[in-house]
């Protein structure tokens, strides 16, 4: 007896982290195989896909800072399952800091440091600043 069309549907939060595509904007990038009924005669993969994110909404934060810890929180209405973190120190670049799957973060502020800003990305495989992908930016916080 043939099966009917079948729909599968994958939720958000099992989503992998986006990446970025060809035309240098973010999304995901799928690939899907059809198997058939008795899952041995044939199978058949479909073309790689690009699926492009919208541009992610803009979240509220705090930033605090207690001796040589700077501490952020943020909120997210999506619930997101991981975030980039990125620093940067006395005006210089943003780098890569690390991931976390809550919405705080803590940084050590080395020593010398005059200076420290945060932003926070929704989570990518490339694991550079984006100002498309940034959901919060903290002020320049200065370091007494």
């Amino acid at each position: 007896m043939a099966r009917s069309q079948e729909k599968a549907t994958v939720q958000k939060e099992d989503l992998p982290a986006v990446s970025k595509l060809s035309n240098e904007l973010y999304g995901y990038i799928v690939r899907y195989r059809i198997i058939s009924e008795d899952q041995n005669r044939f199978s058949h993969w479909a073309p790689i896909r690009e699926v492009q994110i919208p541009e992610p909404t803009a979240v509220s934060g705090a930033v605090s800072l207690s001796g040589s810890i700077l501490n952020v929180v943020w909120g997210d209405e999506e619930n997101r399952p991981r975030y980039d973190i990125f620093v940067k120190f006395d005006g210089q670049q943003y780098f890569y800091h690390g991931t976390s799957p809550t919405h705080q973060y803590s940084v050590i502020v080395g020593a010398g440091a005059t200076s420290v800003q945060v932003s926070i990305q929704i989570e990518s495989t490339n694991k550079e600043f984006s100002e498309f992908l940034k959901i919060y930016e903290s002020n320049l916080e200065t370091i007494a």
